[in-house]
């Protein structure tokens, strides 16, 4: 079985329930489980939002299309992952919707915008189903699980920017410090990398850079460490 990670339905990093509200930036408004005056049975999803309708909503992972219309007032796509079993991303409220049934989609594709239908404010009341069950999809995104796996000093993040590996049989690693036996996979040339993080961790080539990336490797996707000397020029990630 795959190693579960999925990318934001957003541009960037979610701030976390509780955050100050910033317009613009993304944050949890209500997490899975909540009761209050707006959800008076529990909450069945997680809901993002900033303030701004019309944004890009991104798909979480590869899959396809299982629903692209109106469920009540609210216009909304969901998306099955096969290589993750039964599960199954639901993204709501959305003001357009830009994908039919039945279409394969890529992870962050865009797959509608940023809306209100069915809502009394504009935010994403995002879900995801295993087996036709709701769950908690918000500890599966990959920034909730970086920490968990992060290795290295002076950690940087990197947002919404990508590169290509130079050289053919260049290694990804479980770890920057340069242990034996710890490449997950080599990489071809051309191969793309959009890193997390860049840390500090043992030396290579005179630097002790690393990207902090999640790759694809013969278990699925996994969170790895590749040398900042063997990528291209990083170039924004833009979702047209």
């Amino acid at each position: 079985m795959p190693i579960l990670s999925f990318g934001n339905p957003v541009k960037g990093p979610i701030r976390p329930p509780g955050s100050a509200f910033i317009r613009g930036n993304f944050r949890v408004t209500a997490k899975f489980g909540q009761i209050d005056a707006s959800h008076p049975t529990p909450h069945q999803g997680v809901d993002v939002g900033n303030g701004l309708c019309g944004e890009p909503i991104l798909a979480l992972a590869d899959g396809s299309v299982s629903l692209a219309g109106l469920l009540g007032p609210a216009k909304v796509v969901r998306v099955r992952h096969p290589q993750f079993g039964g599960l199954e991303s639901g993204y709501a409220h959305l003001a357009t919707i830009e994908v039919k049934l039945g279409q394969k989609v890529v992870r962050g594709q865009r797959i509608g915008t940023l809306g209100k239908t069915g809502a009394a404010a504009c935010h994403l009341h995002l879900g995801m189903k295993r087996n036709g069950t709701e769950i908690d999809g918000w500890p599966l995104l990959d920034q909730n699980r970086e920490a968990e796996m992060l290795q290295g000093t002076n950690p940087v993040r990197v947002d919404n920017r990508r590169g290509t590996v130079l050289l053919d049989h260049t290694r990804f690693r479980s770890s920057p410090f340069l242990v034996p036996e710890n490449v997950l996979v080599e990489f071809a040339k051309d191969a793309e990398i959009v890193p997390a993080f860049i840390v500090d961790g043992g030396a290579a080539n005179g630097s002790v850079k690393w990207y902090g990336a999640w790759g694809k490797t013969p278990r699925g996707r996994e969170f790895g460490y590749i040398h900042v000397t063997t990528v291209g020029p990083l170039e924004p990630i833009e979702h047209a």
